[in-house]
């Protein structure tokens, strides 16, 4: 996904436009100015996608592009960030189904 896509992803009012930013962003290790500013804005997002709050996704994604370390105490975003890689196989359709 292109590099202006991902930015409009994360912009969008959508949920699952903002989600798919979130994954592609970290997949990417896109970690500009704008990509970063957009997640931690994101931070607080507090709308249900995929089981979670696109704010959590942003927050995992914050932390595998080394950013701002996540300190909190849910155990599910440690798990997310070890398991990430198999996540974008999956979302991407790429790698082993």
């Amino acid at each position: 996904m292109e590099r202006i896509e991902i930015i409009n992803n994360l912009k969008s009012k959508g949920a699952i436009y903002r989600c798919n930013g979130i994954v592609f962003a970290a997949s990417e290790n896109m970690t500009d100015e704008e990509t970063i500013q957009l997640l931690r804005s994101l931070k607080s997002n507090s709308v249900w996608m995929l089981g979670r709050q696109v704010g959590w996704y942003a927050i995992a994604a914050l932390d595998m592009l080394g950013v701002e370390k996540y300190t909190g105490n849910d155990p599910d975003i440690a798990q997310f960030v070890s398991e990430f890689p198999a996540v974008v196989r999956t979302v991407t359709g790429t790698g082993e189904k």
